[in-house]
C-alpha cells in the first residue's frame, strides 16, 4: 500500500530535501574554508566546526551533525586520522542544536556559557588522539604544548588533555563567536523557514500527565538499537582484527597482551569512525519519526483535547481546525487522521441532529406544561392569563437580578430557562381545591381560606410523586420548590405557608415566583377588587420589601418596570404568550 522510503522522501517534500542538502553543503564549505585559512596562515587553531555550529543553530542538530561528519570524512581523504574525529564534530553539532533550542544563541553573553561543554568534550577527544597515536605524543596543533608538559614529567595522556584544552579554549570561543554572528546575519524569516527542515522547535510540549512522550520513547528505542549496533561492530572488529593478526604470526612469536592492546586501539578507531555516522543516522531517523509519527499525533491530540462540543460555532471551528492540519504522511498515520476527520464530522452532525430533536422535545414539553397549567388555571374563573404573565415576569426578574450582580452563581441561562418553563405549575395544587371554594364570589371563611392554603403543599406533593415516578430532574425539582414555597414570607412570618421558612431558606426560584405571583394578582381585576395601577402595585410591593419579599428581587422588579409594562400592554391587546 505504501512505498516505504519513497513515501518518506515524498513527505519531506523536494523543497525541504533541497534545504537539507544545501545546509550541509554550506556548513561543510564554511568548515573547509576556515580550516584552510588558519592552516595556511599557520595559526594554532582549528576553526573547522564554525559551520557545524552555525547549521545546527539555524537548521537543527540533524543537518549540523551531518555537516560535522562530512567535514571530517572529506578531511580524512588527505589525513586519515581526521576521519576518526567525525564523532567529536557530530557531538559539537548536538551541543549547538540543544543550546539553540534553549535560547543560548539569543545573546553573546549566553553563547559563552556553552564553552565549558566543549572543553569537557575535548577530554574524550584527547583520549581518541592518545589511541590514534598509539599512546605517543600526537602531531597536531597542541604538540608544542604537550611536549613541554611531557618533558616536565607529566604522563603523555595528561599532557595531551592539558595541551588540547589550551588550544580548545580560544578555538571554541572564536568558533562560537563566529557562529553567533553568522546566525545574526541570517534574516528571521529565512531562519524560520530553515527551522522547518528538521521541524526544529515544532514539537508540541503539553504533557500534563506523568508519562514519557512518544518522541522520547522513539528516541530511546533508536538509541538502544544504535548502542547495540556499536557493540556488535566493536566486537566484530576486535575479533576479526585479532584473528587476522594471529594468523600472520607464528606460535610463540607474539606478546598476547601487546596484541590485545593493539587490537583494542584498532577497534577504538573503528568505533569512533562508526559512532559518528551512527549518531547521524539515529538523529535523521528521529527527525523522520518526529515528522511522520510524533508531530501528526500530537497535533491531532491537541485539537481533540480542545474540541468544543458545547456550541454549534465551537464545534464548527474545531472541525475546521482539524481539517486545517492537512496531515499527509503516506502511511497509517494519514489513514488515522482521515478516520478521525470522518468520525469528528459524523459526531458533529449527530450532535446537531440530537440538538434539533432535543429542542423539538423541549418545545413540546413546554407547551404541554403550559397547556396543563391552563387547564388547572381554567378552574379558577378569575385568573385569566395569569400563568403566562407570571412566566414572563419570572424571566424578567431573573435576568434583571443577573444584571444587578445578584445570585449570579445560581442564575445561569439554563436555570432561567427552566425557571420560566416551571413557573406555570406554581398553582398546580389547586386541582385539589373544590370548585365551590376556588370560584366563590364572596369573602372566604376561615376554613375555606385554610383549604385554599393547602394548595401549596398539595402541589409540592404532586410534583414529588412525579419525581419519584419519572426520576429526579432539575426541572421537576425547581417546579416542586416553586409550587410548595412561593407563599412563604422572607421574614419567616406566620402568614407564610406551608413551612414558614425565612430568608434564603426559601429556594430562589420560589422567592422570584412569589414576587411575580403577587404582582400579577395586584395588577389583575378580581370579583372582590379592581386592578391596581402599575404605580400602585409597585408601591404596595415595595412596602413589603424585606418582610414578604426578598429586597433584591423587589429592587430587580423596580428596575424592570418598563419591561413589565410591555407585558401588561401585550395582554391588554390580547396577544398570547407561549413559553419558549
Amino acid at each position: 500500500m505504501y512505498s516505504g522510503w519513497g513515501c518518506v522522501m515524498s513527505n519531506m517534500s523536494k523543497k525541504r530535501i533541497s534545504y537539507f542538502l544545501l545546509l550541509i553543503l554550506c556548513g561543510v564549505c564554511i568548515n573547509m574554508v576556515l580550516g584552510a585559512i588558519v592552516d595556511g596562515l599557520g595559526i594554532p587553531l582549528y576553526l573547522d566546526s564554525v559551520g557545524t555550529m552555525f547549521i545546527a543553530v539555524i537548521g537543527g542538530a540533524c543537518p549540523g551533525m551531518f555537516v560535522g561528519f562530512v567535514t571530517n570524512l572529506i578531511g580524512g581523504l588527505s589525513d586519515s586520522t581526521t576521519f576518526y574525529y567525525g564523532t567529536i564534530n557530530v557531538l559539537i553539532a548536538m551541543i549547538a542544536g540543544v543550546a539553540a533550542d534553549r535560547g543560548y544563541y539569543s545573546k553573546w553573553n549566553k553563547v559563552v556559557r556553552i564553552v565549558p561543554f566543549y572543553l569537557l568534550l575535548s577530554i574524550p577527544c584527547s583520549f581518541l588522539t592518545y589511541i590514534l597515536y598509539r599512546c605517543q605524543v600526537a602531531e597536531n596543533m597542541a604538540t608544542p604544548i604537550v611536549m613541554k608538559l611531557h618533558s616536565a614529567g607529566l604522563p603523555v595522556l595528561l599532557a595531551q588533555i592539558l595541551g588540547d584544552l589550551c588550544i580548545e579554549l580560544p578555538d571554541k570561543l572564536i568558533s562560537l563567536t563566529a557562529a553567533f554572528f553568522l546566525v545574526k546575519l541570517v534574516p528571521l524569516k529565512v531562519r524560520h523557514e530553515l527551522n522547518k527542515v528538521s521541524q526544529k522547535n515544532m514539537v508540541i510540549r503539553n504533557r500534563t500527565e506523568n508519562k514519557s512522550s512518544l518522541r522520547t520513547q522513539v528516541a530511546i528505542v533508536l538509541l538502544c538499537a544504535g548502542i547495540a549496533i556499536v557493540f556488535v561492530a566493536f566486537s566484530i572488529s576486535y575479533k576479526t582484527y585479532m584473528e587476522a593478526r594471529v594468523a600472520n604470526l607464528s606460535d610463540g612469536e607474539y606478546d598476547l597482551h601487546a596484541l590485545q592492546v593493539e587490537t583494542l586501539l584498532y577497534s577504538g578507531k573503528m568505533l569512533s569512525a562508526v559512532l559518528g555516522l551512527l549518531l547521524c543516522i539515529v538523529m535523521f531517523a528521529m527527525m523522520i519519526a518526529n515528522r511522520m509519527l510524533v508531530t501528526p499525533l500530537l497535533k491531532m491530540e491537541k485539537e481533540m483535547k480542545r474540541f468544543a462540543y458545547d456550541t454549534d460555532s465551537g464545534r464548527n471551528k474545531s472541525v475546521a481546525k482539524i481539517e486545517a492540519l492537512n496531515i499527509h504522511t503516506g502511511n497509517e498515520i494519514e489513514d488515522l487522521y482521515k478516520a478521525l476527520m470522518k468520525t469528528t464530522k459524523e459526531i458533529d452532525e449527530y450532535i446537531d441532529m440530537v440538538n434539533i430533536q432535543s429542542k423539538t422535545i423541549s418545545d413540546l414539553h413546554a407547551n404541554i406544561i403550559t397547556t396543563l397549567a391552563d387547564i388547572v388555571e381554567s378552574r379558577d374563573e378569575t385568573t385569566g392569563n395569569h400563568v403566562r404573565r407570571t412566566a414572563e415576569y419570572v424571566e424578567i426578574l431573573a435576568r434583571k437580578l443577573c444584571e444587578q450582580g445578584n445570585y449570579t452563581d445560581t442564575l445561569t441561562d439554563e436555570y432561567i430557562n427552566i425557571l420560566k418553563i416551571a413557573a406555570p405549575l406554581h398553582d398546580i395544587g389547586k386541582v385539589k381545591v373544590p370548585d365551590a371554594i376556588l370560584n366563590k364570589q364572596g369573602k372566604l371563611t376561615k376554613d375555606e381560606y385554610e383549604a385554599i392554603k393547602k394548595h401549596a403543599a398539595e402541589g409540592g406533593a404532586m410534583l414529588d410523586n412525579a419525581e419519584q415516578t419519572m426520576g429526579t430532574t432539575e426541572y421537576l425539582q425547581m417546579a416542586k420548590h416553586i409550587a410548595m414555597y412561593h407563599h412563604e414570607w422572607w421574614n419567616g412570618s406566620d402568614r407564610g405557608y406551608p413551612e414558614r421558612l425565612f430568608g434564603e431558606q426559601i429556594p430562589l426560584s420560589a422567592r422570584i415566583m412569589a414576587v411575580a405571583d403577587v404582582l400579577d394578582a395586584l395588577l389583575s381585576k378580581r370579583p372582590y377588587k379592581e386592578a391596581y395601577s402599575l404605580d400602585e402595585a409597585f408601591e404596595i410591593m415595595q412596602d413589603e420589601s424585606g418582610t414578604h419579599f426578598d429586597p433584591l428581587i423587589i429592587k430587580a422588579m423596580v428596575n424592570s418596570k418598563a419591561r413589565i409594562a410591555e407585558v401588561l400592554k401585550k395582554d391588554k391587546n390580547g396577544t398570547g404568550y407561549m413559553v419558549n
